[in-house]
């Protein structure tokens, strides 16, 4: 469910930023992953989980749900995870999987929906309250900049391949957000929430 903002407490602030060609922060820096990790050793589901642990926590900072949608400042009350994901032949699309509280509930929707997906059963719905995720297991980078649409303002958030030191697991995280939105106090509060 979202919310109409009227008079946004922001709005000079991100009218400012909005009209640059990028009104987008980007921000990677290395979060720990041990416990995460560990649990999806036990419960598999790696793409699934840390999409559901980090969508929790960005629920916890207001301003990663401010959106600005045809001319007006919404809220949402929630933002649901959605993730990218390839299909046999190479190509990419996309899915969306409702957060809830209960994580066994969550991974089985997760697992529902991507089966579909994957059969390409399955129709995103363009959304607003989401949160794009991505991960390139691949390899690890220092710094990404993902292609993104100006008059979207969804955060997105991309991690790398594991890094493993001294017993514990990392991961360098990008976080993307519209800096009318979030600046870096917010992602300071996303980090610590974790």
């Amino acid at each position: 469910m979202k919310q109409r903002i009227e008079n946004f407490y922001k709005q000079d602030i991100f009218n400012m930023f909005h009209k640059k060609d990028n009104p987008f922060s980007f921000v990677t820096t290395r979060i720990d992953i041990t416990n995460i990790y560990k649990l999806c050793q036990e419960k598999k589901h790696i793409y699934a989980t840390m999409g559901y642990y980090l969508c929790h926590a960005l629920n916890e900072v207001e301003e990663f749900k401010y959106r600005f949608e045809e001319n007006n400042f919404y809220k949402y009350d929630k933002i649901n995870p959605s993730y990218t994901e390839q299909y046999s032949d190479g190509t990419i699309g996309f899915f969306t999987v409702p957060l809830k509280e209960d994580y066994k509930a969550f991974i089985e929707d997760y697992i529902k929906i991507k089966d579909k997906f994957l059969k390409r059963d399955y129709k995103e719905e363009e959304q607003q309250n989401v949160v794009w995720l991505s991960c390139e297991p691949w390899f690890n980078f220092t710094s990404v900049i993902s292609p993104y649409e100006k008059d979207l303002t969804i955060p997105q958030l991309i991690w790398d391949k594991f890094i493993f030191i001294d017993h514990h697991v990392y991961t360098n995280l990008m976080i993307m957000s519209h800096h009318g939105f979030v600046d870096g106090a917010h992602i300071g509060q996303f980090l610590g929430s974790r």
